[in-house]
């Protein structure tokens, strides 16, 4: 794939444009001749779908892309359409996969199928992942994800001066 991304170059501050190609930067800064950003290609990523015919949602792992894995879930005799809920890229997506899945066991409908809604699936992957924050598919869904971050933030915050008092 080919890719051309304008910005400013994080060591001088150069207005340009770079072209990235098959995950490499063709070209550099015209005015320090550094590269202007770091560009990481993860191995895989772990994925929450649902389909509105289904209960919860499906917890699993790909290498692929997300519409090429989802491509592969809709061509299945399942009844509706998978859709993408969040992304959470990864360079260890089967450890990560079955850490998650591990954390998630109570949860469990079958296989990779979890009784959450997408919102808690999303907040129970983002804490069992240590904070990796999901590149989200629904706005709806990433709405109500940081507003329960927030919630549990001032939660956390009242708890602790209530330690403190004493």
């Amino acid at each position: 794939m080919l890719y051309e991304i304008s910005g400013a170059c994080q060591h001088c501050a150069t207005e340009y444009t770079v072209t990235v190609h098959n995950d490499k930067q063709l070209n550099s800064c015209p005015e320090c001749g550094e590269s202007p950003f770091g560009l990481k290609k993860y191995k895989g990523l772990v994925y929450i779908v649902k389909n509105e015919n289904q209960a919860g949602v499906k917890i699993g792992m790909t290498e692929r892309t997300i519409e090429s894995r989802l491509k592969s879930l809709n061509n299945t005799s399942v009844p509706g359409k998978f859709k993408c809920v969040a992304l959470f890229p990864s360079d260890r997506p089967k450890k990560d996969e079955t850490k998650i899945h591990d954390k998630l066991v109570k949860f469990k409908l079958d296989k990779e199928h979890f009784d959450l809604s997408p919102v808690d699936a999303c907040l129970k992957c983002y804490r069992t992942l240590n904070r990796k924050r999901p590149i989200f598919h629904m706005s709806d869904v990433e709405e109500v994800f940081d507003l329960k971050l927030q919630e549990a933030k001032i939660q956390m915050e009242i708890r602790l001066k209530g330690k403190s008092i004493n």
